[in-house]
């Protein structure tokens, strides 16, 4: 993903192909359990949409090993699992949104005073069990339940964008994890119709325009991850205070 300021409007140019946290799926409403396609076979469409597992910081180590980027490297916090970390990704975009006044300071101070009060936190609903009936299998019985790990979709988002809140077992771990996502759908992109109603080919790009109109998206995605669990809370409180360190070093 590239970030770059045009026109002052924030332009996040993306490849038009499945790639890590970036993947383009389908449904038909935006409360429906999405799918992933292959964007070189089928064709986009309305129902398609970017599912963007989006970040907010990264290891120093990262940095130093050339395996990440960000310009964000003035200042760094202790994040809640004690690594030593430079703010990333989203933090980088909510800064260059405060650079083009989007989000004035007072605004910041605000989010940031709210953000430190929050109380409540997603991953502390309850996981429930729904238990089923006894089948058999190839001879073998079983009893079937089903483990119900909550999402949440957030429909206050401008422009038909989404974000949606996960939660899901630990893969290495015990206890569940707050996954968050920015949801874009087709035809919130600024050039959707070149890819309308076809496949995409080496070298297609989307582009996502963020404005004043639009940069509320940003600051939910920051009460979303602030409010996603403690030790996200702990971050994002970590990174606003730094971005507002920065920004007031540079006016």
């Amino acid at each position: 993903m590239e970030c770059i300021i045009k026109e002052k409007n924030i332009l996040l140019i993306i490849p038009a192909t499945n790639d890590g946290k970036f993947r383009f799926k389908k449904r038909k409403n935006r409360l429906d359990f999405g799918k992933i396609f292959s964007t070189r076979e089928c064709p986009f469409d309305e129902q398609t949409y970017l599912e963007w597992q989006i970040g907010y910081d990264v290891p120093i180590k990262s940095v130093k090993d050339g395996k990440k980027e960000t310009k964000l490297t003035s200042k760094h916090f202790i994040g809640s699992n004690g690594k030593t970390k430079y703010p990333y990704e989203l933090s980088e975009i909510f800064y260059k949104a405060m650079e083009l006044e989007f989000i004035t300071k007072k605004e910041v101070e605000n989010l940031f005073n709210e953000i430190g009060g929050y109380k409540s936190f997603i991953d502390e609903k309850a996981i429930t069990v729904e238990h089923h009936s006894q089948i058999t299998i190839n001879g073998i019985n079983f009893e079937e339940t089903s483990i119900k790990l909550p999402t949440l979709f957030m429909i206050e988002t401008l422009d038909e964008t989404q974000i949606e809140v996960s939660i899901q077992k630990q893969q290495y771990a015990s206890g569940v994890q707050p996954m968050v996502y920015f949801c874009i759908p087709l035809k919130a992109f600024k050039n959707s119709s070149d890819l309308q109603g076809k496949s995409s080919v080496s070298g297609d790009k989307l582009v996502y325009v963020i404005s004043k109109a639009n940069v509320l998206n940003l600051v939910c995605m920051m009460k979303v991850f602030g409010m996603a669990s403690k030790r996200h809370n702990h971050d994002i409180f970590e990174i606003l205070k730094i971005l507002l360190e920065i920004i007031n070093i540079n006016r």
